[in-house]
């Protein structure tokens, strides 16, 4: 396990990573969240990604607060990673440029490191935001503050195998994590966080709080939303199990069944989205990967051969 040196209050320096495309009807709003966190010590580093649009003179207005480098655009791994290579902090924390930080964020984190020396990364739940539908958030189910969600702190390895429990607008992470297991995989042009979450919750503890710490912006331009040919959480998954194995640096394993599972229901819900909205070919090709890791679902069949149909068809 490794070995975190406790934190000194007197140095405390957060170093916030923004990584920016695009984003000029979004990140004043951004940044005013992380400047009025009310924490001293304080860097906010935006890494514009190429963008064709104002995001670059409306975060020059923000003030000599807000340092700005331009790059050739190179994707959110690229741009974080030019980031935390300026940080100056002792904790890296990221923040997109159309999202948003609840007030009091930083300083409950900041606290918790006091507290848990071994922690790696503090992280916490999410709202979903539409604004431009209702004005208020809503809640994210699947990250809303539970009794179970302050649960999932701790050596968590074998756990965010089986979910991407990490939102990365809403950790910290140490800089000394960067230092031991290295940066964002800038080849992943989706999952690359989820990828570095699985590496860092083998150097050291991730520690959830308990309550809402940023708001999670819903519209149409978001990455995820792309149906893209690969599907790299599976990818992700996959790797770190064959190179990291199924047990924790705490001794605790996961189940070979349940990698199983997880794995067939990245494949599926992977081949559904794009025999929706994608390519019938990839569809197909994700159900047969799907069914070979639990060849007795009968729904994956189903859409095999539906998807089967349709590329037949030509759709």
């Amino acid at each position: 396990m490794a070995q975190i040196i406790p934190m000194d209050n007197a140095s405390v320096t957060v170093s916030v990573v923004m990584p920016c495309f695009n984003a000029a009807p979004f990140i004043a709003e951004a940044l005013n969240s992380v400047l009025s966190q009310g924490v001293r010590g304080i860097e906010v580093i935006v890494v514009d990604d190429g963008s064709t649009d104002d995001s670059v003179a409306v975060a020059l207005s923000m003030g000599p607060a807000v340092k700005v480098i331009r790059q050739v655009n190179a994707g959110p791994a690229a741009a974080r990673n030019r980031g935390v290579r300026e940080a100056q902090g002792r904790f890296v924390a990221f923040l997109d440029a159309d999202d948003l930080w609840l007030p009091g964020k930083l300083a409950e984190q900041l606290k918790v490191f006091e507290t848990r020396p071994e922690a790696a990364v503090v992280y916490g739940p999410f709202l979903f935001w539409r604004p431009d539908e209702d004005g208020a958030p809503q809640r994210a189910v699947a990250y809303s503050p539970t009794a179970q969600q302050a649960m999932r702190s701790g050596w968590l390895y074998p756990e965010i195998l089986l979910d991407s429990l990490v939102c990365i607008i809403t950790a910290i992470v140490r800089r000394e994590v960067f230092d031991a297991i290295g940066a964002f995989d800038e080849q992943l042009r989706t999952g690359e966080d989820y990828d570095f979450w699985i590496r860092a919750a083998r150097f050291g503890a991730c520690i959830s709080v308990e309550r809402p710490l940023a708001c999670y912006r819903l519209h149409g331009g978001g990455t995820t939303r792309v149906p893209r040919p690969q599907c790299n959480e599976y990818e992700v998954v996959r790797a770190a199990a064959r190179t990291f194995g199924l047990q924790g640096q705490d001794g605790v394993s996961l189940a070979p069944h349940r990698l199983r599972q997880r794995l067939y229901r990245l494949s599926f819900d992977h081949g559904y989205l794009h025999y929706w909205h994608g390519q019938a070919r990839v569809a197909q090709r994700q159900f047969a990967r799907a069914l070979g890791h639990a060849p007795w679902h009968g729904r994956a069949w189903i859409y095999w051969a539906l998807a089967g149909a349709k590329r037949l068809l030509g759709h």
